[in-house]
C-alpha cells in the first residue's frame, strides 16, 4: 500500500528539470583553468594509465616544485616539455625528476619557468601517444 503521504512526481516531469541541471553543471567546467599552485609552492598532480590529473593547469611564473602520485598499476614519470616551438624545433624539456615511479610511488622535481605554455607528459613507451599528457599554463601563456 502506498504512503499517502509521499510525493510523487511523474518521471516525464523530472527528466526535463535534470537535463537543465546537468547542462549548468557542465558548462560551469568550461573557463579559464584555475591556479593549483598551493602557498608553499608545490604543484600536486596524479598519475595513472595514460592520464595526467588534472589535465591543465595555470600556475605562476618562477620556481615550482612538482609531486606527482603513481596512482595507476603501470610505472610513470614525468617531464616537462615546452609547447612554444617552431615546427621541427628540438623539443626543450624543463627541471630535473625523480626517475621512474612504480604503482604508489613518487615523481618528484623542481622547476622554473617563465610565462608560456608547456606540456606535462610520461615519457614511458608509447603513453604520451595514448593520452598520458597535460598542459601547463605559466602565467598568462604567452
Amino acid at each position: 500500500m502506498a504512503d499517502r503521504g509521499a510525493t510523487s512526481i511523474p518521471l516525464r516531469r523530472l527528466l526535463p528539470a535534470l537535463a537543465v541541471t546537468a547542462a549548468l553543471a557542465l558548462g560551469a567546467c568550461g573557463g579559464e583553468p584555475a591556479a593549483v599552485v598551493d602557498r608553499d609552492g608545490t604543484l600536486r598532480l596524479t598519475l595513472s594509465e595514460y592520464r595526467i590529473d588534472p589535465q591543465v593547469i595555470r600556475v605562476r611564473p618562477g620556481r615550482i616544485h612538482i609531486v606527482a602520485r603513481n596512482e595507476g598499476r603501470l610505472p610513470h614519470n614525468l617531464r616537462v616539455r615546452s609547447l612554444d616551438r617552431e615546427r621541427g624545433e628540438e623539443v626543450e624539456e624543463f627541471g630535473q625528476f625523480s626517475p621512474t615511479a612504480f604503482p604508489g610511488g613518487l615523481v618528484t622535481g623542481d622547476v622554473v619557468l617563465q610565462s608560456g605554455k608547456y606540456e606535462l607528459v610520461c615519457t614511458l613507451g608509447n603513453h604520451d601517444d595514448l593520452g598520458q599528457t597535460g598542459t601547463l599554463i605559466v602565467g598568462d601563456g604567452s
